[in-house]
């Protein structure tokens, strides 16, 4: 029991570490690939073009100082970023660095010369906030000055840090989950990455993000199919304790003015309480209690007509799935309790109702319907027009009854504007069918199918739904009511 316990949390963690991880990955990457970008444009602007300048300069003199301290200044001035260039020749300054050539030239810029490389990027060690860039042209060096703040300020995230190196610096970066870039023009390696608490920090935080992710949506999905389950629970009980309860759609007849059939509905009966076939008819339907409470309903709502005044030629119509149907436990049962009760006999109704297309099973359907025919069973197909009930499934069929949805006579439906109901009317005379029009509602939808000569009416215009009593007080005490 422990155990079963404990495997639910250990998956939700392991999810919550493989997701963390990922969205680490993700993260990383996104903001790495990022600053390289906004580091790679920012060295473009500071060094690659003032390089450019001064590689397509041919008017550099080389016994006119002067002209060309000019000539870099003006270069410096067409790049506001940087602090200076200087140019380094025989071991002295020629012209920038003030204009003066008498400088001494430090030690880490000889060193550079000294060992011929040709590109060098480095932090000046008088001066952290001052960044050097060094390169060989022809038979000298340039020298290009910026600050390193500039460098920060334009490339700061939270997350990640970075370092720019040379391609003769060969030491290795302290930087995690690292993406390095090389600018080839510049001879520079851009490695983004994190520190190490940085690096556990953001594994961290993803971890409490992914479980509260992961937690969430476990709670949720078990919510929901514990629910489902607690439902099923609730069902099963309920059938032992003959909780669901008849309920009763009349059918009017216009011709007859009378009342002359009703649809059983299914009602759960719990605690004082009528639960709506919405909250429970689609999951009872899926469960082989589906079978069970039908044939209890069946046996409810005939007791009750036997017991009452009702006349003898009034009928019940029932609901069965296609699923019911082709169960031949269950349709034994079925015709076997109308064989020991001969008066349900011409006065019992099953309503084929269909939420999956099983009537592809045409051949097997049909013959336990020549079954049912052989015993007096009348046999309905609800929702002509709508769902799996097409019109091969009417004529391949022996259907007694048509019932005609709601959709095509109510003047909410689009569908009601076109002339399908005056098509499906006259399909219904065309097969000899009985047409029930189903729910309405209004005078004006009773208007339109007596227009057709639709004889058959079911809705709340005639009829609300109602318990044993008030359905027999209704069909015996007020059969003309609505002459």
């Amino acid at each position: 029991m422990k155990l079963k316990k404990i495997f639910p949390f250990i998956t939700i963690i392991l999810l919550s570490a493989l997701l963390s991880l990922l969205i680490s990955h993700i993260t990383i990457r996104y903001i790495e690939q990022k600053q390289i970008a906004t580091i790679e444009l920012l060295l473009d602007n500071v060094i690659y073009k003032p390089k450019q300048h001064i590689e397509h300069l041919d008017n550099l003199q080389a016994n006119n100082d002067e002209e060309n301290e000019r000539i870099l200044d003006l270069i410096d001035r067409k790049h506001p970023e940087i602090m200076g260039i200087s140019y380094i020749k025989d071991g002295k300054y020629y012209y920038g660095n003030n204009g003066s050539i008498s400088n001494t030239i430090p030690n880490y810029i000889k060193d550079v010369i000294n060992k011929n490389l040709p590109v060098k990027f480095f932090t000046d060690p008088y001066n952290k906030n001052n960044l050097i860039y060094i390169f060989k042209y022809n038979n000298g060096y340039y020298i290009i000055n910026f600050y390193s703040k500039l460098l920060n300020d334009f490339s700061h995230n939270a997350i990640t840090n970075y370092q720019v190196k040379d391609n003769n610096d060969k030491s290795s970066t302290s930087l995690y989950s690292s993406l390095t870039n090389n600018i080839k023009h510049l001879h520079l390696v851009i490695t983004s990455g994190l520190t190490l608490n940085k690096f556990i920090s953001l594994l961290f935080s993803s971890f409490i993000i992914s479980l509260l992710c992961i937690y969430t949506i476990s709670f949720l999905l078990t919510s929901f199919f514990d629910s489902k389950r607690i439902l099923n629970r609730k069902m099963k009980k309920a059938v032992i304790n003959n909780e669901f309860v008849p309920f009763y759609q009349s059918i009017y007849s216009a011709k007859q003015q009378k009342f002359i059939a009703a649809e059983v509905l299914c009602r759960w009966h719990s605690n004082g309480r009528i639960i709506p076939p919405s909250e429970f008819i689609s999951d009872l339907e899926k469960t082989n209690d589906i079978k069970e409470v039908t044939f209890t309903l069946i046996k409810k709502s005939f007791d009750t007509i036997k017991k009452s005044n009702i006349n003898k030629d009034f009928m019940l119509s029932f609901n069965f799935t296609v699923t019911m149907l082709l169960d031949e436990i269950f349709m034994h049962k079925i015709i076997s309790f109308i064989k020991e009760n001969p008066l349900i006999k011409n006065r019992i109704i099953i309503e084929l109702t269909e939420s999956e297309n099983n009537f592809i099973y045409l051949n097997e359907i049909n013959e336990i319907m020549h079954q049912l025919k052989k015993e007096s069973v009348l046999l309905s197909i609800d929702d002509v027009g709508t769902g799996y009930s097409n019109l091969i499934t009417i004529q391949e069929l022996p259907f007694d009854i048509m019932k005609i949805d709601r959709c095509f006579i109510s003047d909410k439906f689009a569908v009601s504007k076109s002339n399908m109901l005056e098509t499906l009317a006259i399909l219904g005379d065309s097969l000899n069918l009985m047409i029930v029009a189903e729910g309405i509602e209004t005078i004006s939808e009773l208007e339109k199918i007596n227009s057709l000569n639709i004889d058959l009416c079911q809705g709340f215009y005639y009829s609300t739904p109602c318990n044993s009593i008030e359905f027999i007080n209704r069909t015996v005490n007020e059969p003309h009511l609505y002459k």
